[in-house]
């Protein structure tokens, strides 16, 4: 979807803050806002309502993963146009100025009306999801930005931050950890539907599935997935490896096979695709090996993540999450038996 000259002429006021209730930027924080979006756009110096929209009629001319929405850049710009520290810190400096009136202050509730109300007419909303990140939905079929690609634009410091604390935590977490505290969140935020661990406490009920859940197409269709979940690495370069390997596909073609019952159908229904999840690498020589051992129409309902994948899109996704820090046990005089 293209939007129109007039709407982008209405953003662009909107990015450097000549619009009511979006916050100020100078030159400096144009370039900084566009640099956030991973944008290589510096502002040269020029009348800034009309840089900004050149910049963003650029943009609109770029692809697009869904028809419904604006190109991919776009809906990035329009995104961090909801970023609440912009507004903060506009609303700081006014009241360190003195500032009363409170027409003058930026309001992130009154900004996103504002918006709303010059995109209806391409049927599409902004909105702001539970950690505070904007998105945008189509009115029609409901799809969103939400569930684009989250590797194309850079960490936020806060984000890098949390990628630090998922990496630490992957170290120490054992398997079952490394599923309920992270994985079944993750899916659920990605909007999968009964996203279910099977547990360890019988292995022979598995049929090689550590978690399962299903995802409702646009249609109102389901599909059903199921991830099998390792902590080591994944390699097949050694013995020991290809031992290990071989394992794992002796489980990935058992879940394939093997049927898991819907309690909300109450019937029998077949993976559709299955997640190999590492907490480790997994090895370019492994996924040859395993790909050179499926069938075509076995190969095709394999999806690799590993631990690089797994954190690039976890530290967004479960920026709000919290983790218990483990702390090593105090050894106290009582406890000496002697």
């Amino acid at each position: 979807m293209k939007l129109t000259d007039s709407v982008l002429e209405e953003i662009a006021r909107m990015v450097v803050g000549d619009a009511a209730h979006f916050p100020y930027r100078s030159s400096y924080y144009i370039t900084r806002f566009f640099k956030r979006c991973g944008l290589p756009f510096t502002h040269d110096g020029t009348t800034r309502p009309k840089w900004a929209n050149e910049r963003l009629q650029e943009l609109n001319l770029g692809p697009a993963t869904s028809v419904d929405l604006p190109p991919d850049d776009l809906c990035r710009v329009i995104s961090e146009l909801f970023e609440q520290d912009d507004f903060d810190r506009h609303n700081r400096q006014l009241r360190r100025r003195g500032e009363t009136n409170p027409e003058h202050f930026a309001d992130i509730a009154k900004a996103l009306e504002s918006f709303n109300n010059i995109v209806k007419r391409h049927g599409i909303t902004a909105y702001l999801d539970e950690s505070g990140r904007c998105f945008l939905r189509t009115t029609g079929t409901g799809i969103s930005s939400a569930s684009y690609s989250q590797t194309s634009r850079p960490l936020s410091q806060e984000e890098i931050e949390q990628r630090k604390k998922l990496n630490i935590f992957l170290d120490g977490a054992s398997e079952d950890e490394f599923i309920e505290k992270i994985l079944v969140p993750l899916f659920q935020r990605l909007g999968y539907r009964r996203v279910t661990p099977t547990g360890h406490s019988d292995r022979s009920l598995e049929f090689g599935k550590d978690l399962w859940m299903k995802y409702q197409l646009p249609t109102g269709h389901w599909i059903y997935f199921c991830a099998q979940v390792k902590k080591n690495r994944i390699d097949s370069n050694n013995a020991s490896a290809e031992k290990n390997v071989a394992n794992i596909l002796t489980q990935a073609r058992m879940a394939i096979d093997h049927p898991i019952h819907d309690p909300e159908i109450n019937r029998m229904v077949l993976l559709d695709h299955l997640y190999l999840i590492s907490a480790g690498d997994i090895t370019k020589a492994a996924r040859s090996w395993l790909a050179q051992q499926l069938d075509a129409s076995q190969r095709r309902h394999i999806i690799f993540m590993d631990r690089e994948e797994f954190l690039e899109q976890s530290a967004r996704i479960l920026l709000d999450l919290r983790f218990e820090a483990t702390e090593a046990a105090e050894i106290s005089d009582d406890d000496i038996p002697f």
